[in-house]
């Protein structure tokens, strides 16, 4: 009986207290396969809007090109050539 007073007490008192969100104490972690992906440099080819992969026989060969991480890749509008980014 006193826990259900207190929840009750908590539930009713809880928005006149001002207390903090109890939300931000539960938010997910930033993945670390985000950060790591864009950092992987990839080859961009300026005339194709296309970019590749480390792994791809066209990386570093077609001209004009430049090599750049992939999230400034993404960011600057290239596409992968691929249909997917690199992993």
């Amino acid at each position: 009986m006193p826990f259900v007073l207190l929840v009750v007490g908590l539930v009713v008192l809880y928005p006149i207290l001002n207390l903090p969100s109890v939300s931000r104490f539960f938010q997910p972690a930033a993945p670390k396969a985000v950060s790591e992906k864009s950092s992987i440099k990839i080859w961009a080819n300026r005339r194709s809007g296309l970019y590749y992969c480390p792994d791809s026989k066209m990386y570093g060969k077609l001209t004009p090109g430049t090599y750049m991480p992939q999230s400034e890749a993404i960011q600057n509008g290239y596409q992968p050539a691929e249909k997917q980014s690199c992993q």
